[in-house]
């Protein structure tokens, strides 16, 4: 397998962004060109899919790919958004407010990677993040889907696969609030930061471990001296040992020379 496949597939992710805008703005009759940017869009999101089981699957990970791969789901993601949000399928604040959201919330994810990398702190994947991204994508080919149906299809369910669309874009949206905030404590506990505060029963947990770790201190002290009092017992024994024996010695060699002068 080439090492590049993934990155390749990163890039073209990247390449179907423009295609998409000008498929989606070009006044082609009978919503040809809308239908059209979303089958490209949905490839896009394919490669997505696609370029991350290659590198996993055959180890091709590279800084390179994980740098662009994120670069290129903002991209294709928020580029189909603005299309789609601002195509009057809802009222205007809403759909700024919506656009504002998921693409400050990227910002400031960005900016706490940016950060943790510089610390060498690693966050973990969050599920809600990726939770996200599925609302955000279907959502995006729905609304692809109504306004392309909307065209060439005046019936009322119609209007019904907008409305679905819009609930999905919703959820999506509050999944990214939800996720930055669970990604930004994460981020914080990381960074040495605690912002719970301890219940009683962790207070006296963390008492417990105390008290035992000084007992522990304590215990090791006292076996590391016990060695050295033993030392000074058997050390003086021999002392007095020796002494004794030189006591013996010069009492024989008095004896001796007394003996030797009464001869």
């Amino acid at each position: 397998m080439n090492k590049n496949v993934p990155n390749i597939l990163t890039i073209a992710r990247i390449i179907c962004t423009p295609l998409i805008i000008l498929l989606y703005l070009l006044p082609i009759k009978n919503g040809i060109g809308v239908f059209v940017a979303l089958g490209v869009y949905v490839a896009g999101c394919f490669t997505d899919f696609l370029d991350g089981k290659i590198a996993r699957k055959y180890n091709l990970i590279t800084d390179f790919g994980k740098f662009m791969d994120q670069i290129a789901d903002k991209f294709i993601t928020t580029t189909a958004m603005i299309l789609v949000l601002f195509s009057n399928i809802t009222y205007s604040w809403l759909a700024v407010l919506m656009l504002l959201i998921v693409v400050l919330r990227d910002i400031l994810i960005s900016g706490i990677r940016m950060v943790a990398a510089n610390k060498n702190v690693v966050i973990a994947a969050d599920i809600y993040g990726k939770i996200k991204s599925f609302f955000l994508d279907i959502a995006n080919v729905v609304l692809m889907l109504y306004v392309g149906l909307r065209v060439v299809v005046d019936e009322k369910w119609v209007d019904a696969v907008g409305k679905l669309g819009l609930a999905l874009m919703i959820v999506g949206v509050v999944l990214s609030v939800i996720s930055c905030i669970n990604y930004g404590v994460k981020a914080l506990e990381g960074f040495g930061i605690k912002l719970h505060k301890k219940s009683e029963d962790d207070e006296e947990d963390e008492e417990e471990t105390q008290v035992e770790e000084v007992t522990e201190a304590i215990n090791k002290t006292e076996t590391e001296e016990k060695p050295s009092e033993k030392t000074d017992i058997d050390v003086k024994p021999k002392a007095e040992s020796k002494k004794a024996k030189t006591q013996k010695t010069n009492k024989t060699e008095k004896k001796t020379k007394k003996e030797s002068k009464e001869k």
